[in-house]
């Protein structure tokens, strides 16, 4: 009887350490670390012998360094596996055990590990966010979109945000009340000499109003008074039916898109227009400017009502204040002082010499339609004119600047003429 039997050792040798030097893409240095083993694989082989006066058996080992088998039953094999084991074609495999880490890293894991807790939730949508008590309690009040109630209809016709109406159907409570005659009387001429009070009080406002019906546009006039509500911080602004904005800087161009002026200056006129546009703008403004903002009669019962009236009267005072010390600090750029004389006397000096300019003709150039400086000469004569009458003790210095404009006779009438026809209608 024979009986045979093949046993398999495993040893390993010592492990073999190398540090790598590795670069991160973030430019940081990783040392990592790799362990090598020598794993040896010993197959053992035993044959055994029976015959009838006795048995006999015979073992045969393998050592690790040479293989010497003694007999046709016993046979050796000696399989060596280095730092690249690999599987060999006789189906017997080899295990080989790298280890590759960053002593940092393993440092870090192991602290984040012993620090770190287990949360049986997850945040909101990320595991089994919807067993969380939170969750379940949130799901009993599911939001739900309703139909809209009301939504504003899409304007047909471009909307103008501007200061609105003008002076006199907000005149001040004190001239309203007054039970003297002689305010009564006076009164009684504004009615004969000066327009009906829509329009606005504030020049830049009134400007663009004209600008946009002399060049045949039709829009709607909606009053405001914060020029915060503005894309630019400034009113007036047009607001179009597709949604977007005009400011005082794209007016003109809007204008020339959509608009259909009745007059076109030649390339002279244009220059000229030019001139007399900053005479107005620097010289007749600064005067408006110093009668509504320095005279206190005015400061107090018209200015301080009309662009700060409808908030509470602490934050009217605060704020007429506040806007005062802003005007200052932008007419001492352009000036050393501010000199009533010296103001008055330019305004008197360039009203005279848009007057000179008109002469006789209806419009300017003696065009038979309005230009843009049309517009803007007057929205200044239309403001200055229109400015209530305040009794005051100051020797009628509230009132100069309207009696510059009244000496020239044909400045006054072209202001009504073109209220009459663009704006009482």
């Amino acid at each position: 009887m024979a009986e045979s039997r093949t046993e398999e050792v495993i040893s390993t040798s010592d492990p073999t350490i190398e540090y790598i030097d590795e670069m991160q893409p973030d430019g940081k240095v990783v040392r990592k670390k790799k362990t090598t083993r020598t794993i040896t694989k010993r197959v053992l082989s035993t044959s055994t012998k029976e015959s009838e006066t006795g048995s006999s058996s015979t073992i045969t080992s393998t050592s690790s360094a040479s293989s010497t088998s003694s007999g046709s039953s016993s046979s050796g094999v000696l399989i060596t596996s280095e730092s690249s084991l690999k599987e060999i074609a006789s189906g017997e495999t080899t295990a080989k055990e790298t280890t590759t880490e960053t002593k940092e890293k393993e440092d870090a894991t192991k602290s984040e590990a012993s620090s770190k807790k287990t949360f049986k939730y997850k945040v909101f949508g990320e595991g089994d966010s919807q067993s969380h008590p939170f969750y379940r309690f949130l799901a009993r009040f599911p939001l739900k979109s309703l139909p809209t109630q009301h939504q504003r209809p899409s304007p047909i016709k471009p909307v103008l945000y501007a200061y609105a109406p003008g002076w006199k159907l907000n005149r001040p409570k004190e001239a309203r009340e007054s039970k003297e005659s002689t305010e009564a009387t006076e009164a009684s001429e504004e009615k004969k000499d000066d327009p009906p009070a829509t329009g606005s009080f504030d020049v830049d406002s009134l400007k663009w109003m004209a600008y946009l019906k002399f060049n045949n546009i039709d829009y709607v006039i909606r009053p405001a008074f914060e020029p915060n509500m503005s894309p630019s911080g400034k009113l007036p602004f047009l607001a179009l039916p597709n949604g977007s904005f005009v400011t005082e800087d794209g007016f003109e161009e809007f204008v020339q898109k959509n608009g259909s002026p009745d007059v076109k200056l030649d390339i002279n006129e244009a220059a000229e227009a030019f001139a007399f546009t900053a005479l107005a703008e620097s010289k007749i403004h600064a005067a408006l400017i110093y009668t509504l903002w320095f005279e206190e009669a005015h400061f107090k019962n018209t200015t301080r009502n009309h662009y700060f009236g409808h908030h509470v009267p602490v934050l009217k005072t605060i704020l007429a204040y506040w806007e005062k010390s802003s005007i200052v600090h932008s007419m001492l750029l352009t000036r050393t002082q501010i000199d009533r004389e010296q103001i008055f006397e330019e305004a008197a000096t360039a009203i005279e010499s848009i007057a000179t300019l008109l002469g006789d003709s209806d419009y300017f150039f003696g065009k038979d339609a309005p230009s843009s400086l049309d517009a803007i000469v007057f929205a200044y004569l239309h403001v200055i004119l229109t400015l209530p009458k305040i009794r005051a003790d100051d020797s009628g210095r509230s009132s100069e600047l309207a009696r510059i404009v009244r000496k020239h006779s044909n400045l006054y009438e072209y202001s009504q003429k073109i209220w009459r026809k663009y704006f009482s209608a």
